[in-house]
């Protein structure tokens, strides 16, 4: 099976994290596992006056301070089985992006279980990924 898992760097995903190591025999051992980490996009505003050197170094800057944690952890635990995605944009969209191009089975989101109504159990990115996938979605609170 693929499972993907969504990394922000918060404690969420550190949580989310662990329980997956924690549960190792149904979610690590035995499955492929995609890493996705969305950074921030720059906006064209911006973006339009910077160099795309400029631009494309601040996305590897921010996604390496994400996804290098996330590789310590993996190699500590002895976790191999996994790739990495990094992208930018509106994190929603691209997990599921990054979901559909994977073929992924399951999705792993950290939540932090605040908000208003439509969001009391789950984040604004939980909710629109929980919302627009038939894929299983699997949150961690």
């Amino acid at each position: 099976m693929k499972i993907l898992i969504a990394v922000d760097g918060s404690a969420y995903t550190h949580k989310a994290l662990n329980y997956l190591i924690a549960n190792r025999a149904m979610f690590v051992d035995g499955h492929e596992l995609v890493v996705v980490h969305v950074c921030t996009g720059v906006s064209g505003h911006v973006a339009r006056h910077l160099s795309k050197e400029l631009v494309t170094d601040y996305y590897t800057e921010e996604n390496t301070k994400v996804l290098d944690p996330v590789k310590a952890l993996f190699a500590e635990k002895g976790v191999s089985n996994y790739r990495v995605d990094a992208r930018h944009g509106h994190a929603a969209e691209e997990i599921l992006k990054s979901a559909t191009a994977a073929h992924a089975e399951l999705i792993v989101l950290g939540t932090h279980g605040h908000g208003i109504f439509g969001r009391a159990l789950m984040g604004s990115v939980a909710t629109k990924v929980v919302a627009e996938t038939d894929i299983s979605v699997l949150l961690v609170q």
